[in-house]
């Protein structure tokens, strides 16, 4: 039976909060409240309350003895937490397979559910379901009539390179802001994550991991900032840098320079010295600018060249994100 659409939102709220939780630091026992959740993911209680009950459904959170709620176990970074149902396989590789044709320019802006059925051969609870993620991914709107509408994404190279140039501009302010904090708890979190990225630079690594703990490294600095402005500019970003970061092809030549970079400006911010870290992370971004953008067109190409496999492909065929090897 197909979710309703507000079960859909619950989904997708509740894969933000974890988002929020993981970004903040939050660890087993940290109490919440629905109402701080909700200006958190920028929504009303009402829905959070549904995604509240998927996530405490789901082990993520509980109601402790008095009744308050609380962190129980946050999921892996590259899982979505509220995606373990029967559907959950279909609406993915459907995801990808709607995001590969965006990025590559064969899925046109103004489409319909039907169509999007008979292109993709789809169940429309499917359809619906993947629609409303991207939705709140922020790259689809409805459209008059009953059709769907897909926004400019970060998708192309002068997209993308426009991106790091919004980035440089925030990103080290965030850092500079006077309320800048960051927690020693996420401190020792995101060393952790990039010491553990540091020592598998050379293996075969989940392109999802790798993006998830990179981009929540810049994500969690932004949320220090304790500016909600500069909080709510990262969270949108990384939303439009996610679907990008998930289909192009890891960086291997710049991996291990990456997580030395992270590592660096993580001293620097222990050290209190904030404007030595803000110099590094600009140098950081300007490093890793020219290869991605490289990355994505080559991606795009490559998907171009595969569009007649991409569009015979039924849903239950093993469709995941292009990777393009740097070296090819």
């Amino acid at each position: 039976m197909p979710r309703s659409p507000a079960a859909d939102l619950h989904r997708d709220l509740a894969r933000s909060i974890t988002d929020h939780l993981r970004a903040s630091g939050s660890e087993p026992g940290h109490v919440l409240s629905e109402n701080g959740l909700a200006q958190a993911v920028g929504t009303s209680r009402s829905p959070v309350r549904g995604a509240v009950q998927v996530l405490l459904d789901l082990g993520v959170l509980e109601r402790r003895g008095d009744g308050r709620l609380a962190v129980r176990q946050l999921p892996a970074v590259w899982e979505d937490a509220a995606s373990h149902d029967a559907e959950a396989g279909a609406a993915a590789r459907l995801y990808w397979r709607i995001a590969s044709d965006r990025i590559a320019g064969i899925l046109p802006d103004l489409a319909s559910e039907a169509g999007l059925m008979r292109r993709y051969e789809a169940p429309r609870g499917v359809v619906h379901r993947v629609l409303l993620q991207i939705m709140g991914e922020g790259w689809a709107e409805r459209a008059p009539a009953g059709g769907w509408r897909f926004l400019a994404l970060i998708d192309t190279p002068s997209s993308y390179d426009e991106s790091y140039r919004f980035r440089r501009a925030i990103e080290p302010a965030a850092l500079l802001d006077p309320a800048f904090a960051l927690a020693p708890r996420v401190a020792a979190r995101l060393r952790r994550e990039q010491e553990g990225l540091l020592a598998q630079a050379e293996k075969e690594a989940d392109p999802r991991e790798v993006f998830e703990l990179n981009s929540g490294f810049h994500l969690a600095l932004m949320l220090a900032s304790n500016n909600r402005f500069f909080a709510d500019a990262g969270t949108r970003v990384t939303r439009l840098r996610r679907l990008v970061g998930y289909v192009i092809a890891l960086d291997r030549s710049r991996m291990a320079d990456q997580s030395r970079e992270h590592l660096a400006i993580l001293d620097r911010i222990e050290a209190e010295d904030r404007v030595g870290a803000a110099e590094l992370l600009v140098r950081h971004l300007d490093a890793g600018r020219a290869s991605k953008a490289r990355l994505l067109e080559d991606t795009r190409l490559r998907i171009k060249a595969l569009v007649p496999s991409l569009s015979s492909v039924t849903p239950t065929a093993a469709t995941t994100p292009v990777m393009v090897d740097p070296a090819a």
